[in-house]
């Protein structure tokens, strides 16, 4: 889709060695039975008798994982392969150098080219520290919401900018297996698959939270509540994400800067996540599941059998009849073949801008509808290879390096 808007030089025999390499550094590797846990028996067992095929456990970055179910938590093991403990470490090593605590505030300008920062932060006394970067290349890495805000606020002007917001809307199913315990908490959240439908959008994967969201996160209230906490460790978690058509926007919002996200879910959305409930209630139905839960914000939808489960879908529904929640926000400021349709080229340079990069999700130029964490490593790790030939080539020329101060 990429190359059909221009963008030529995605193509998987360059984009492979990248991809590669992430998952490398990220130690990727297919999760384990013993961590997936019981659901993806169940799902497992589910897709099958409705002719599903590509059912396999995940591959996700957590060498060592002992499935604790807290990875929407973060990781208190650190098996997870965060920068903290992968990219970070590696880059100090080799000379880099990391001022936690500080807040970009300023771009420095000489015309429209880039050539350094200004930001503010505290020593290790609590004193306000200014500090002062100047350089030859600056990359903004702020993510999908605050980078497009901090562009515009350095005088960035791209009618591209802060709109094309997309954020994988995901829907989840419950059901209850009275007689079994599913180890919710001695498993890994997200372990398992099915993506046979993938291409048309529409990607099945696990989604067990903690004790605490299930307690938080669902309508009820006395002894209703009380019955649904005690049930989670018979309930079965399982959800799925949409590679989404929809578009939203993001502006800066009325307080401290903090933005300002509009999205509407168009209809097609809609019909595929409807699909989605569909076909995951009809897997735990034939998983043996005697009663299937549908989320809502109002309420929670009781099912028993096929016939309650068409008789559901065939009612006047709305998003708001269902928890629908949203992760992975992309393409903000996205690269494109030309500044009419996107904010940076296909090096991530912003248009217009010499000196100037964006380097996150916010670049990324369309829904993936699958987590993209690998995908934006590898495009930043393409681009930072880019871009370190370039100042190799101009220090050759001009012996010059970046300089700091802090006052």
């Amino acid at each position: 889709r990429w190359r059909e808007q221009g963008l030529h030089d995605f193509t998987e025999q360059n984009l492979a060695p990248w991809f590669e390499g992430v998952e490398r550094m990220l130690c990727v590797q297919q999760a384990t039975p013993e961590t997936v846990g019981p659901i993806g028996h169940i799902i497992d067992q589910g897709a099958a008798a409705n002719g599903f095929l590509q059912r396999q456990p995940l591959m996700r970055n957590a060498t060592g994982c002992d499935g604790q179910g807290l990875c929407q938590f973060g990781c208190p093991t650190d098996a997870k392969q965060s920068t903290n403990v992968s990219y970070i470490p590696r880059a100090l090593e080799r000379g880099a150098f990391l001022f936690s605590g500080f807040r970009a505030e300023r771009l420095h300008r000489h015309g429209n080219r880039i050539t350094g920062v200004t930001a503010r932060g505290t020593n290790a006394a609590g004193r306000p520290v200014t500090l002062r970067l100047t350089s030859q290349r600056t990359i903004v890495a702020m993510g999908s919401l605050f980078t497009p805000l901090f562009l515009q606020q350095q005088g960035v002007r791209n009618r591209h900018l802060g709109r094309h917001l997309t954020l994988h809307p995901a829907g989840v199913v419950n059901a209850l297996f009275a007689q079994q315990d599913l180890g919710n908490g001695r498993s890994i959240p997200q372990g398992y698959g099915v993506s046979d439908w993938e291409e048309q959008g529409l990607m099945f994967e696990g989604g067990t939270i903690p004790l605490a969201g299930h307690s938080l996160l669902n309508p009820l209230v006395g002894r209703d509540w009380v019955r649904f906490t005690e049930d989670y460790p018979h309930t079965a978690y399982f959800g799925f994400m949409i590679r989404d058509t929809s578009e939203g926007r993001v502006r800066r919002g009325p307080h401290r800067g903090l933005p300002l996200i509009r999205y509407h879910l168009n209809r097609q959305d809609f019909a595929l996540f409807k699909r989605g409930i569909h076909t995951l209630a009809c897997w735990y139905l034939d998983a043996g599941a005697k009663q299937v839960l549908i989320p809502g914000l109002n309420r929670i939808a009781r099912i028993h059998n096929r016939t309650e489960l068409e008789r559901f879908l065939r009612s006047p529904l709305k998003p708001t009849d269902f928890l629908i929640s949203a992760y992975h926000p992309l393409g903000t400021a996205r690269i494109a073949a030309s500044p009419h349709e996107g904010v940076c080229d296909s090096h991530h340079r912003v248009f217009g801008h010499p000196g100037l990069y964006v380097m996150d999700g916010a670049s990324v130029p369309t829904s993936l509808g699958a987590n993209p964490q690998v995908t934006i490593m590898a495009m930043a790790s393409r681009a930072a290879d880019t871009l370190a030939r370039e100042l190799l080539d101009d220090m050759d020329s001009t012996h010059t390096r970046p300089q700091g101060e802090c006052a």
